[in-house]
């Protein structure tokens, strides 16, 4: 090894942060042996945090990094001592875990592979030897390096990151000091994390090395990730290879396949000897062994084989034509399965209508007669859930649908003519695009050819305009979860658009009117008494009604009633709907025919004040006309009759009166009877916020599943 002819470093090493002396070195030595290990736990504790505002340059580098490994391109860790074992560490776990190729991942420690188990002393000093292992790699842009020094001046890492730069070869530095001279390089990512002192002065094997490990695990799992070699955090690209990895091979499978016919789909490609369709759980971790092995070890064939059920041969070309990806796999089937359940021979032109609401998601299929089968699932409002949890509560509801349709098993869905699916949150997400593109692959209908419908899910209630041609206007109002009014309007050719919007702002900021702002009402209200009755002279009063209604549900008592609801288990998804289950309460007490309570019903007025007032601001921006609107009313709180009749005679002692008022107590339902009757309908993806929504409504005279509660006649209709 020549000795590097690079200047030498000039930064004084006491002036670096790494060499700075711990708080804690005064009195180390006089700690015992818990106290000692509790203050250096103490210190690794920084580390994380330490890293948090160098996530934006970790992303981006991983962004850098995914599209030329994808091309062929390599990843290269550079390093000394430590710095260089972690990276050999990182690297060699890469195959094992995630089948990456070995040759794309490297790893170059100065001394070499001996350094990796025993200091080679000098290696690191070597600039020139870091220079030519570099040029030993022949770079090119497609490779990406990083050196990971802690003292931020390792000559033989500058050395290879100098080389690394020429090739145009991205590059990155992964420092503990700041300024520092491979951050003077202009590396194109540069990540300084200042961890401070080292617990033992200058040993940045510690801090200093348990940082560069978090982040070098941190870019490798989430490349990995990127490049579709997990499937919902599940290590799919796995190869079994030994007895523990056959047993998560196994168990992977099986999770991936959950809710297919995992037996049944694996059989015919596995030489089993006495199998029969009530087989055990023995039995089929036997056969799912057997397919693995079939499969040459590789977890993620054996998962395309037990989802679909084709040949691994098959399974195999069709992986590879997404990319590898399992979850492009999966979408791929998806879309070819209302084709292949084709074949079922329908009769008859099926429809299909959701409804993704907060609390539920209900789908309802329909023929050109009549609605033929109806499913519901778990919520799915894109400001609640991922689009991942909301496209699987989708599914669910369309599979548990189709489970009830004649001729249709759950998993062989029927060939849709046109799909309309009304999401809520859609107004407020950027992810319509991406969920549009998803529903096109699950549903097999196209939004360009106007099969597929994405609405947020008040458009669906626009659908009432079809039944009278004199009327142009429509405003939904939806009282349930969440608290909405959209208005629409009817243009040119029947098209219906929307055009205008209040409320909908979700449960930070608004949703006055809904359950949830009932029950936090009452929970503020019963808050407020409590505190006013906490001295001892109140102590012994009885609790109102509304303090022992409210504490009940909620199975506590008066000194744990907040913290109840703020430490609860799931998150804040689960703290909403916990609060928005008071309403049912509220509404018991407060609109009981004998003695409501008057501190429920003050709360009642209090929603319905809000919820008129949603109207009027689409009145007052003149974007509906009642007199030839119809208010379309829906959500659980409306099918609360006496609610509902708040409501209605606030809006009458307020001289709002509407051409007509309907109740719709199942929006997918009248949707999906609306759109199978129907000629056409297509509309923009994009809410008021961006574009409008049109609904070409074109068709025959529409008979739809609502109640008409009154017309300025004052009639109440059935229709």
């Amino acid at each position: 090894m020549a000795q590097s002819t690079d200047p030498p470093q000039h930064e004084a090493l006491g002036a670096l942060q790494t060499e700075a002396i711990s708080p804690l070195a005064g009195t180390m030595e006089s700690l015992d042996t818990f106290e000692l290990c509790v203050a250096f736990n103490r210190e690794e504790a920084r580390v994380a945090s330490s890293i948090t505002s160098s996530l934006p340059a970790i992303a981006a580098l991983v962004d850098d990094l995914v599209p030329r490994l994808r091309s062929g391109g390599r990843l290269i860790y550079i390093g000394a001592g430590n710095s260089g074992r972690v990276a050999y560490m990182d690297c060699t776990e890469l195959p094992a875990t995630f089948s990456a190729d070995p040759a794309q991942f490297l790893a170059v420690v100065a001394g070499g592979s001996r350094a990796v188990v025993e200091a080679v002393e000098g290696a690191e000093d070597l600039h020139d030897d870091g220079a030519d292992k570099m040029h030993e790699l022949q770079l090119s842009p497609l490779d990406t390096v990083i050196g990971i020094a802690a003292s931020g001046r390792t000559p033989f890492v500058i050395g290879a990151l100098k080389i690394a730069m020429e090739r145009n070869a991205v590059t990155a530095a992964i420092t503990n000091c700041r300024p520092s001279a491979i951050e003077k390089l202009g590396v194109t990512h540069p990540i300084a994390v200042l961890v401070g002192s080292e617990f033992v002065t200058g040993s940045t094997r510690l801090k200093a090395g348990s940082c560069a490990k978090q982040i070098l695990n941190m870019i490798s799992t989430c490349a990995m990730i990127k490049l579709g070699k997990t499937y919902r955090g599940l290590m799919v690209d796995v190869r079994a290879v030994n007895d523990k990895l056959n047993a998560r091979g196994r168990r992977i499978v099986s999770q991936v396949c959950e809710g297919r016919p995992l037996l049944q789909n694996i059989r015919p490609h596995v030489a089993m000897q006495g199998t029969t369709e009530n087989d055990d759980i023995d039995d089929l971790d036997t056969t799912i062994d057997a397919l693995i092995q079939k499969c040459h070890g590789s977890i993620k064939l054996a998962c395309a084989v037990g989802l679909s059920g084709l040949e691994p041969d098959t399974a195999k070309q069709m992986l590879t034509t997404v990319q590898g990806d399992l979850h492009g796999f999966i979408c791929t089937l998806e879309a070819q399965a209302p084709v292949e359940s084709a074949d079922v021979r329908q009769q008859e032109d099926y429809f299909l209508c959701v409804d993704g609401g907060g609390t539920k998601c209900a789908a309802s299929i329909a023929s050109r007669r009549d609605v033929v089968a109806q499913g519901v699932a778990g919520g799915c409002n894109l400001n609640s859930v991922s689009l991942e949890e909301a496209v699987d509560q989708i599914r669910s509801a369309i599979d548990r649908a189709v489970g009830s349709l004649n001729g249709h098993s759950q998993g062989t869905w029927p060939r849709f003519q046109k799909a309309w699916v009304g999401i809520a949150g859609l107004h407020h997400s950027r992810q319509a695009k991406a969920l549009t593109c998803r529903l096109e692959r699950l549903l097999g209908v196209l939004h360009q050819h106007g099969s597929l419908s994405l609405t947020c899910d008040t458009s669906l209630l626009s659908s009432c305009m079809s039944t009278d041609r004199s009327i142009n206007g429509c405003v939904a109002l939806i009282a349930g979860t969440g608290a909405v009014a959209t208005a629409f309007r009817r243009g040119p050719n029947d098209a219906i658009s929307q055009v205008g919007r209040a409320g909908g702002w979700g449960h930070l900021f608004g949703d006055a009117g809904s359950a949830f702002y009932i029950g936090r009402r009452a929970i503020q209200t019963v808050l407020a008494s409590l505190e006013e009755s906490q001295g001892e002279l109140s102590s012994s009063q009885p609790l109102s009604p509304l303090q022992t209604a409210v504490l009940q549900h909620l199975n506590c008592d008066g000194t744990d009633l907040l913290s109840t609801i703020l430490c609860t288990n799931a998150g804040k998804q689960t703290s909403r709907l916990l609060i928005g289950s008071l309403a049912p309460v509220v509404t018991v007490l407060g609109l009981r025919p004998v003695h409501p309570d008057q501190d429920a019903l003050n709360i009642l007025q209090d929603a319905v004040e809000c919820l008129v007032d949603l109207l009027k601001r689409l009145i007052k921006a003149r974007v509906s006309d009642p007199s030839r609107s119809i208010l379309a009313l829906s959500g659980a709180l409306m099918k609360v009759e006496p609610f509902k009749d708040l409501v209605l005679d606030k809006l009458k002692s307020q001289g709002i009166a509407f051409n007509a008022t309907v109740l719709v107590e199942d929006p997918s339902r009248y949707a999906v009877d609306f759109l199978a009757r129907s000629s056409h309908i297509k509309e923009s993806v994009r809410d008021l916020a961006v574009d409008s929504e049109t609904i070409d409504v074109t068709s025959q005279r529409l008979l739809s599943p609502c109640v008409l509660l009154e017309q300025r006649t004052g009639s109440t209709i059935s229709v």
